[in-house]
């Protein structure tokens, strides 16, 4: 009787180096989809809590630093007059200077970013300085910091507009504030606007 020698079934070869430019790539895509989710909610994670902003309300005005505050949302950003290129540097754009300030009455306007694309959080969190507005309600307290005095509103109006809705920029004979953002969606889309009037002194 002739015996034959067993020969283990050879297997075939795998296909894990084909798989492997595919894995990669998903890690790549997992990673960069963690990073813009982490700078889409970096402006909420840096809101700064209410007790920070209402203890630097009240810290004595600078004269040659005017400032916005609203404690209620975290808001607290330097306000400046110029050009649309002040919104890219993290500040309120005081629009129409000439319409109103808390000093001489009118409409004051003041407009910023609601949230502004980086490449990093910082750069995302600084200019977003309005992300928040759409967060505060009828009630809540709006300081300015104006040529070293402090001057106190109240919300009275929160509403969205169309991006066309320019009336809201109108001037008007009793002293206001009008401040307002793009909605999330983008310039395209809308605007958040909010309308405070000065606090009447007892």
């Amino acid at each position: 009787m002739q015996y034959t020698s067993y020969q283990k079934p050879s297997r075939k070869p795998g296909n894990t180096q084909g798989k492997m430019p595919l894995i990669l790539i998903g890690i790549i895509l997992a990673i960069v989809g963690l990073y813009i989710a982490y700078l889409l909610i970096s402006p909420k994670l840096s809101k700064k809590p209410t007790k920070e902003v209402q203890k630097a309300v009240e810290q004595k005005p600078q004269a040659d630093k005017n400032t916005i505050f609203i404690p209620s949302v975290g808001i607290q950003a330097g306000i400046e007059q110029g050009d649309i290129n002040i919104l890219d540097k993290g500040l309120a754009w005081h629009r129409l200077p000439d319409q109103g300030n808390p000093l001489k009455g009118g409409n004051m306007i003041l407009t910023g970013h609601s949230f502004v694309w980086g490449y990093r959080p910082e750069e995302v969190k600084k200019k977003s300085i309005f992300y928040d507005l759409k967060n505060s309600k009828v009630g809540d307290e709006v300081v300015i910091n104006w040529e070293g005095k402090q001057y106190k509103y109240r919300i009275t109006k929160l509403k969205t507009v169309k991006p066309n809705a320019i009336e809201v920029e109108d001037q008007t004979s009793d002293p206001q504030l009008t401040i307002y953002t793009c909605t999330l969606g983008g310039a395209a889309d809308g605007r958040v606007v909010v309308v405070a009037k000065p606090e009447t002194k007892s």
